[in-house]
Protein backbone atom coordinates (compact mmCIF):
# COMPACT_ATOMS: atom_id res chain seq x y z
CA UNK A 1 0.00 0.00 0.00
CA UNK A 2 1.39 3.37 -1.08
CA UNK A 3 2.14 5.84 2.20
CA UNK A 4 0.94 9.10 1.43
CA UNK A 5 3.13 12.09 2.40
CA UNK A 6 2.47 13.41 6.37
CA UNK A 7 0.28 15.77 6.32
CA UNK A 8 3.16 18.34 8.09
CA UNK A 9 5.53 17.31 5.51
CA UNK A 10 6.47 20.06 2.79
CA UNK A 11 6.20 19.84 -0.97
CA UNK A 12 9.32 20.55 -2.80
CA UNK A 13 8.02 21.72 -6.64
CA UNK A 14 5.36 18.84 -8.43
CA UNK A 15 1.87 18.23 -8.40
CA UNK A 16 -0.10 20.47 -5.54
CA UNK A 17 -0.66 18.89 -2.30
CA UNK A 18 -4.55 18.67 -3.21
CA UNK A 19 -4.12 16.72 -6.72
CA UNK A 20 -1.75 14.41 -5.23
CA UNK A 21 -4.46 13.56 -2.29
CA UNK A 22 -7.07 13.31 -5.01
CA UNK A 23 -4.79 10.45 -7.16
CA UNK A 24 -3.26 8.97 -4.19
CA UNK A 25 -6.18 8.62 -1.61
CA UNK A 26 -5.75 6.28 0.89
CA UNK A 27 -7.33 5.07 4.15
CA UNK A 28 -4.61 6.87 6.87
CA UNK A 29 -5.40 10.26 5.15
CA UNK A 30 -8.40 11.51 7.14
CA UNK A 31 -10.98 12.11 5.08
CA UNK A 32 -11.98 15.23 7.14
CA UNK A 33 -8.32 16.88 6.46
CA UNK A 34 -8.39 20.36 5.85
CA UNK A 35 -6.55 20.53 2.33
CA UNK A 36 -6.61 24.53 2.88
CA UNK A 37 -4.53 24.12 5.53
CA UNK A 38 -2.27 21.78 3.86
CA UNK A 39 -2.10 24.34 0.90
CA UNK A 40 -1.25 27.27 3.05
CA UNK A 41 1.54 25.40 4.52
CA UNK A 42 3.18 25.18 1.05
CA UNK A 43 5.43 27.55 -0.71
CA UNK A 44 7.86 27.22 -3.44
CA UNK A 45 11.29 28.85 -4.18
CA UNK A 46 9.81 31.71 -6.08
CA UNK A 47 7.75 32.85 -3.10
CA UNK A 48 10.35 32.15 -0.26
CA UNK A 49 11.97 34.68 -0.08
CA UNK A 50 8.97 36.82 0.30
CA UNK A 51 7.80 35.20 3.18
CA UNK A 52 11.39 34.79 4.89
CA UNK A 53 11.62 38.14 4.09
CA UNK A 54 8.67 39.44 6.08
CA UNK A 55 9.48 36.84 8.86
CA UNK A 56 12.78 38.04 9.60
CA UNK A 57 11.41 41.82 9.94
CA UNK A 58 8.57 40.58 11.93
CA UNK A 59 11.22 38.78 14.09
CA UNK A 60 13.43 42.08 14.21
CA UNK A 61 10.81 44.51 15.73
CA UNK A 62 9.76 42.09 18.04
CA UNK A 63 13.32 41.62 19.34
CA UNK A 64 14.98 44.90 18.74
CA UNK A 65 12.59 47.88 18.85
CA UNK A 66 13.69 49.54 22.22
CA UNK A 67 13.50 53.03 21.83
CA UNK A 68 13.78 53.95 26.12
CA UNK A 69 15.37 56.95 25.45
CA UNK A 70 12.25 58.47 23.01
CA UNK A 71 9.86 57.21 25.48
CA UNK A 72 11.68 58.50 28.13
CA UNK A 73 11.92 61.79 27.31
CA UNK A 74 8.64 64.30 27.50
CA UNK A 75 6.50 64.36 24.12
CA UNK A 76 4.86 68.19 23.86
CA UNK A 77 2.42 68.84 20.97
CA UNK A 78 2.59 72.24 20.14
CA UNK A 79 -0.75 72.33 18.00
CA UNK A 80 -2.41 71.69 21.03
CA UNK A 81 -4.02 75.02 22.09
CA UNK A 82 -5.10 73.57 25.79
CA UNK A 83 -1.09 73.05 26.74
CA UNK A 84 -0.35 75.16 29.55
CA UNK A 85 2.14 78.08 29.97
CA UNK A 86 2.82 80.07 26.84
CA UNK A 87 3.02 78.36 23.10
CA UNK A 88 5.92 78.94 21.11
CA UNK A 89 7.02 77.82 17.82
CA UNK A 90 10.36 77.75 16.95
CA UNK A 91 11.97 79.79 19.25
CA UNK A 92 11.87 80.78 23.04
CA UNK A 93 14.05 83.06 24.81
CA UNK A 94 16.46 82.66 27.72
CA UNK A 95 18.07 84.74 30.21
CA UNK A 96 21.76 85.44 30.43
CA UNK A 97 24.15 88.04 32.34
CA UNK A 98 22.44 87.90 35.72
CA UNK A 99 22.16 91.24 37.46
CA UNK A 100 25.15 92.22 40.03
CA UNK A 101 25.06 93.02 43.76
CA UNK A 102 24.86 96.59 44.17
CA UNK A 103 25.34 98.72 47.39
CA UNK A 104 25.57 102.65 48.26
CA UNK A 105 26.59 104.76 51.70
CA UNK A 106 24.07 106.24 53.43
CA UNK A 107 22.13 109.05 52.19
CA UNK A 108 24.02 108.25 48.68
CA UNK A 109 22.24 108.54 44.89
CA UNK A 110 20.48 105.27 44.15
CA UNK A 111 22.28 102.89 42.12
CA UNK A 112 22.51 103.39 38.22
CA UNK A 113 19.84 100.39 37.00
CA UNK A 114 21.58 97.21 34.95
CA UNK A 115 19.41 94.87 33.39
CA UNK A 116 19.71 91.31 32.39
CA UNK A 117 20.72 89.89 28.97
CA UNK A 118 18.06 88.23 27.14
CA UNK A 119 18.97 85.76 24.07
CA UNK A 120 16.91 83.64 21.63
CA UNK A 121 16.91 80.16 20.65
CA UNK A 122 15.64 79.48 17.62
CA UNK A 123 15.91 75.94 16.39
CA UNK A 124 14.90 74.22 13.41
CA UNK A 125 11.84 71.11 13.32
CA UNK A 126 13.28 68.02 12.05
CA UNK A 127 11.37 65.38 9.90
CA UNK A 128 11.05 62.24 10.75
CA UNK A 129 9.19 59.65 8.41
CA UNK A 130 8.47 55.98 7.30
CA UNK A 131 7.42 54.67 4.40
CA UNK A 132 6.35 50.99 4.32
CA UNK A 133 5.79 49.02 0.82
CA UNK A 134 3.98 45.71 0.76
CA UNK A 135 3.57 44.27 -2.74
CA UNK A 136 0.06 42.11 -3.28
CA UNK A 137 2.16 38.52 -3.27
CA UNK A 138 3.99 39.75 0.25
CA UNK A 139 0.88 40.68 2.03
CA UNK A 140 -1.14 37.76 1.48
CA UNK A 141 1.48 35.28 1.85
CA UNK A 142 2.38 37.65 4.73
CA UNK A 143 -1.11 37.22 6.26
CA UNK A 144 -1.04 33.21 5.38
CA UNK A 145 2.62 32.31 6.35
CA UNK A 146 3.07 34.67 9.56
CA UNK A 147 -0.44 36.33 10.30
CA UNK A 148 0.91 39.60 9.54
CA UNK A 149 -1.05 41.41 7.22
CA UNK A 150 -0.40 45.03 5.06
CA UNK A 151 -2.21 46.76 8.64
CA UNK A 152 0.02 44.89 11.21
CA UNK A 153 2.93 45.22 9.29
CA UNK A 154 2.41 49.25 9.12
CA UNK A 155 2.02 49.14 12.97
CA UNK A 156 5.20 47.60 12.81
CA UNK A 157 7.00 50.34 10.31
CA UNK A 158 5.63 52.81 13.05
CA UNK A 159 7.40 51.18 16.02
CA UNK A 160 10.32 50.88 13.77
CA UNK A 161 10.24 54.44 13.17
CA UNK A 162 10.02 55.28 16.96
CA UNK A 163 13.56 52.97 16.81
CA UNK A 164 15.27 54.40 14.45
CA UNK A 165 14.20 57.92 16.04
CA UNK A 166 15.95 56.45 19.04
CA UNK A 167 18.97 55.14 17.74
CA UNK A 168 19.62 57.07 14.66
CA UNK A 169 19.00 60.89 16.45
CA UNK A 170 18.25 61.25 20.08
CA UNK A 171 21.10 58.39 21.12
CA UNK A 172 23.60 58.86 17.98
CA UNK A 173 26.93 60.86 18.80
CA UNK A 174 28.13 63.75 17.48
CA UNK A 175 31.44 63.30 15.57
CA UNK A 176 33.82 65.48 14.84
CA UNK A 177 33.28 67.40 11.68
CA UNK A 178 29.35 67.67 12.16
CA UNK A 179 29.70 71.22 12.28
CA UNK A 180 26.19 71.84 9.61
CA UNK A 181 23.68 72.04 12.01
CA UNK A 182 21.75 74.31 9.66
CA UNK A 183 21.36 71.29 7.01
CA UNK A 184 20.96 68.16 9.71
CA UNK A 185 17.92 66.65 8.81
CA UNK A 186 17.54 64.10 11.40
CA UNK A 187 16.02 65.09 14.81
CA UNK A 188 18.77 66.39 17.28
CA UNK A 189 21.17 64.03 19.42
CA UNK A 190 21.16 64.19 23.29
CA UNK A 191 24.73 64.63 22.67
CA UNK A 192 24.43 68.10 21.10
CA UNK A 193 21.87 69.25 22.89
CA UNK A 194 23.44 68.44 26.40
CA UNK A 195 26.82 70.20 25.85
CA UNK A 196 29.26 72.69 27.46
CA UNK A 197 31.83 75.48 25.50
CA UNK A 198 34.07 73.29 27.78
CA UNK A 199 33.52 70.03 26.11
CA UNK A 200 33.65 71.14 22.82
CA UNK A 201 37.35 72.87 23.69
CA UNK A 202 39.02 70.24 25.47
CA UNK A 203 36.85 66.57 25.24
CA UNK A 204 36.96 64.19 22.07
CA UNK A 205 34.31 62.07 19.93
CA UNK A 206 33.01 58.56 20.28
CA UNK A 207 35.96 58.15 18.01
CA UNK A 208 37.90 59.61 19.64
CA UNK A 209 39.14 62.78 17.68
CA UNK A 210 39.46 66.42 19.03
CA UNK A 211 36.32 68.50 18.11
CA UNK A 212 36.29 71.18 15.71
CA UNK A 213 34.76 74.73 16.62
CA UNK A 214 30.92 74.82 15.72
CA UNK A 215 30.18 70.61 16.18
CA UNK A 216 28.34 70.69 19.30
CA UNK A 217 26.80 74.08 18.23
CA UNK A 218 22.89 73.57 18.89
CA UNK A 219 20.31 75.78 16.78
CA UNK A 220 21.39 79.54 17.28
CA UNK A 221 23.95 78.38 19.74
CA UNK A 222 27.57 78.77 19.30
CA UNK A 223 29.16 76.44 21.87
CA UNK A 224 32.18 78.16 21.86
CA UNK A 225 30.98 81.74 22.55
CA UNK A 226 27.43 81.07 24.28
CA UNK A 227 28.81 79.82 27.50
CA UNK A 228 25.42 80.77 29.67
CA UNK A 229 24.03 77.48 27.11
CA UNK A 230 26.54 75.10 29.06
CA UNK A 231 24.69 72.40 30.32
CA UNK A 232 26.70 69.81 33.23
CA UNK A 233 29.26 68.17 31.46
CA UNK A 234 31.64 66.39 33.65
CA UNK A 235 34.47 64.78 30.68
CA UNK A 236 37.78 63.66 30.81
CA UNK A 237 39.93 65.39 28.16
CA UNK A 238 41.68 63.48 25.86
CA UNK A 239 42.80 61.25 28.86
CA UNK A 240 40.47 58.72 27.95
CA UNK A 241 38.37 56.49 29.66
CA UNK A 242 38.34 56.44 33.57
CA UNK A 243 36.89 53.92 36.01
CA UNK A 244 32.94 54.38 36.93
CA UNK A 245 33.04 54.33 40.82
CA UNK A 246 31.08 55.74 43.68
CA UNK A 247 33.12 58.22 44.10
CA UNK A 248 33.31 60.10 40.60
CA UNK A 249 29.23 59.21 40.14
CA UNK A 250 28.47 60.89 43.52
CA UNK A 251 30.88 64.01 42.68
CA UNK A 252 29.07 64.21 39.71
CA UNK A 253 25.59 64.37 40.99
CA UNK A 254 26.30 66.22 44.01
CA UNK A 255 27.90 68.87 41.43
CA UNK A 256 25.32 68.97 38.94
CA UNK A 257 23.22 69.55 42.04
CA UNK A 258 24.88 73.02 42.42
CA UNK A 259 25.42 73.98 39.10
CA UNK A 260 21.62 73.01 38.02
CA UNK A 261 18.41 74.91 38.70
CA UNK A 262 16.74 71.44 39.68
CA UNK A 263 16.67 69.11 42.30
CA UNK A 264 18.60 66.50 40.64
CA UNK A 265 17.62 63.76 43.28
CA UNK A 266 13.98 63.84 42.97
CA UNK A 267 13.31 66.00 39.52
CA UNK A 268 15.86 64.20 37.06
CA UNK A 269 16.50 60.48 35.35
CA UNK A 270 19.90 58.58 34.16
CA UNK A 271 19.90 57.52 30.43
CA UNK A 272 22.19 55.37 30.19
CA UNK A 273 23.11 52.28 28.16
CA UNK A 274 22.58 48.92 29.85
CA UNK A 275 26.54 48.27 30.09
CA UNK A 276 26.63 51.36 32.34
CA UNK A 277 23.36 50.37 34.07
CA UNK A 278 24.66 47.38 35.50
CA UNK A 279 27.55 49.03 37.13
CA UNK A 280 25.71 52.00 38.35
CA UNK A 281 22.83 49.38 39.69
CA UNK A 282 26.06 47.08 41.43
CA UNK A 283 27.29 50.69 42.44
CA UNK A 284 24.27 51.25 44.31
CA UNK A 285 23.94 48.18 46.07
CA UNK A 286 27.76 48.58 47.20
CA UNK A 287 26.40 51.91 48.71
CA UNK A 288 23.30 50.38 50.35
CA UNK A 289 23.75 47.15 51.34
CA UNK A 290 20.62 45.99 51.94
CA UNK A 291 20.02 42.67 53.92
CA UNK A 292 17.45 40.69 54.19
CA UNK A 293 16.13 40.47 57.86
CA UNK A 294 14.37 37.18 57.56
CA UNK A 295 14.50 34.81 60.52
CA UNK A 296 15.83 31.75 60.29
CA UNK A 297 12.65 29.82 60.58
CA UNK A 298 11.58 30.94 57.54
CA UNK A 299 15.19 30.23 55.85
CA UNK A 300 14.77 27.17 53.19
CA UNK A 301 16.35 25.31 50.66
CA UNK A 302 16.33 25.03 46.88
CA UNK A 303 16.40 21.97 45.24
CA UNK A 304 19.54 21.41 42.66
CA UNK A 305 18.39 17.94 41.09
CA UNK A 306 18.44 15.24 43.32
CA UNK A 307 20.33 17.61 46.08
CA UNK A 308 19.48 21.16 48.32
CA UNK A 309 21.13 23.99 48.63
CA UNK A 310 22.11 25.08 52.54
CA UNK A 311 19.30 26.78 54.61
CA UNK A 312 18.89 30.42 53.80
CA UNK A 313 17.48 33.29 51.50
CA UNK A 314 18.20 34.51 48.01
CA UNK A 315 20.22 37.55 48.36
CA UNK A 316 20.11 38.76 44.53
CA UNK A 317 18.99 42.31 44.01
CA UNK A 318 19.73 44.74 40.87
CA UNK A 319 19.07 48.21 41.76
CA UNK A 320 16.86 50.15 39.39
CA UNK A 321 18.22 53.66 40.58
CA UNK A 322 20.51 55.36 42.06
CA UNK A 323 20.50 57.44 45.01
CA UNK A 324 16.87 57.95 43.77
CA UNK A 325 17.08 59.09 40.33
CA UNK A 326 15.13 56.09 38.12
CA UNK A 327 18.22 54.83 35.47
CA UNK A 328 16.56 54.46 32.02
CA UNK A 329 18.77 51.55 29.77
CA UNK A 330 18.52 51.84 26.35
CA UNK A 331 20.75 49.79 23.75
CA UNK A 332 22.05 52.43 21.51
CA UNK A 333 23.71 54.63 24.21
CA UNK A 334 26.41 56.57 23.12
CA UNK A 335 30.02 55.86 24.03
CA UNK A 336 32.85 58.27 24.70
CA UNK A 337 34.34 55.93 26.36
CA UNK A 338 34.52 51.79 27.03
CA UNK A 339 31.01 51.70 27.81
CA UNK A 340 27.81 54.58 27.88
CA UNK A 341 27.77 57.78 28.48
CA UNK A 342 25.43 58.94 31.49
CA UNK A 343 22.84 61.84 30.52
CA UNK A 344 20.36 63.39 33.53
CA UNK A 345 17.84 64.77 32.36
CA UNK A 346 14.95 66.82 34.34
CA UNK A 347 11.80 65.22 34.42
CA UNK A 348 9.75 68.21 35.48
CA UNK A 349 8.44 71.51 34.22
CA UNK A 350 9.74 75.25 33.85
CA UNK A 351 6.78 78.12 33.94
CA UNK A 352 4.32 75.83 32.13
CA UNK A 353 6.89 73.69 30.44
CA UNK A 354 8.78 70.85 30.01
CA UNK A 355 12.63 71.09 30.60
CA UNK A 356 13.65 68.81 28.17
CA UNK A 357 11.77 67.25 25.63
CA UNK A 358 10.67 66.12 22.32
CA UNK A 359 8.36 68.66 20.73
CA UNK A 360 5.68 67.80 17.67
CA UNK A 361 5.48 71.41 15.57
CA UNK A 362 2.20 69.33 13.77
CA UNK A 363 0.49 66.90 14.02
CA UNK A 364 1.64 63.60 12.68
CA UNK A 365 0.56 62.68 8.77
CA UNK A 366 0.03 59.73 7.25
CA UNK A 367 -1.50 58.40 4.36
CA UNK A 368 -2.01 54.98 2.31
CA UNK A 369 -1.77 54.11 -0.95
CA UNK A 370 -3.30 51.42 -3.14
CA UNK A 371 -6.27 49.07 -3.84
CA UNK A 372 -9.38 51.01 -1.74
CA UNK A 373 -6.64 53.53 0.01
CA UNK A 374 -6.82 57.07 -0.12
CA UNK A 375 -4.88 56.84 -3.33
CA UNK A 376 -4.66 54.59 -5.97
CA UNK A 377 -2.27 52.94 -8.41
CA UNK A 378 -2.59 55.85 -10.68
CA UNK A 379 -1.12 58.14 -8.22
CA UNK A 380 1.61 55.87 -6.97
CA UNK A 381 2.15 54.60 -10.95
CA UNK A 382 3.13 50.98 -8.95
CA UNK A 383 1.11 47.99 -8.43
CA UNK A 384 1.80 48.67 -4.72
CA UNK A 385 0.16 48.76 -1.26
CA UNK A 386 1.99 51.84 0.72
CA UNK A 387 1.82 53.83 3.15
CA UNK A 388 3.81 56.82 4.47
CA UNK A 389 4.10 58.71 7.99
CA UNK A 390 5.40 61.84 8.48
CA UNK A 391 7.01 63.61 11.72
CA UNK A 392 7.60 67.17 12.22
CA UNK A 393 9.81 68.05 15.53
CA UNK A 394 13.09 68.38 17.73
CA UNK A 395 14.66 68.15 20.54
CA UNK A 396 13.71 71.31 22.51
CA UNK A 397 16.24 71.99 25.60
CA UNK A 398 14.30 75.18 27.77
CA UNK A 399 16.52 74.67 30.60
CA UNK A 400 20.18 73.69 29.86
CA UNK A 401 21.65 74.03 33.31
CA UNK A 402 19.08 71.44 34.40
CA UNK A 403 20.90 68.84 31.98
CA UNK A 404 23.93 66.89 32.72
CA UNK A 405 26.66 64.27 30.57
CA UNK A 406 29.18 62.14 32.36
CA UNK A 407 31.46 60.61 30.15
CA UNK A 408 34.54 59.16 29.23
CA UNK A 409 34.20 55.70 30.85
CA UNK A 410 35.20 52.48 31.73
CA UNK A 411 34.04 49.55 33.63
Amino acid sequence: MSMSPHPMHGYAGGSSPARFLESNMVSDVPMDWDEGLLQKAQYDSSTAAHVNAIFTATLYAQYNQEHSWYNALSQVDRFNASLEGPVTAKAFRAATNPVDLQTHSEGGNVSSGTTFGVEEVEYDPKRSETVAEVSDLQEIYAAIEDAVGFEEFWQLQQEQLDLAIDRDGIADGVLQGDTAYSSTDTITSLDRAIAASDEEGNATDPNGNAYNDGDLDYGNIDRSADTWADSYVDHNGASGARQLTNDLMTSFLNSMNEFADVDVYNDCAILTGHDTAGVLSDLAAQRNNVRNMISMSENGTEGVGDASTIRGVSGTARHRDYDGIPIVANQHAIKHGNISSIFVVPTDTIRGQPRLAVEQFAQPYTETAGRGQTQGYLATGEYREQALMLMHHEVVNRDFASCGKLRDLAE
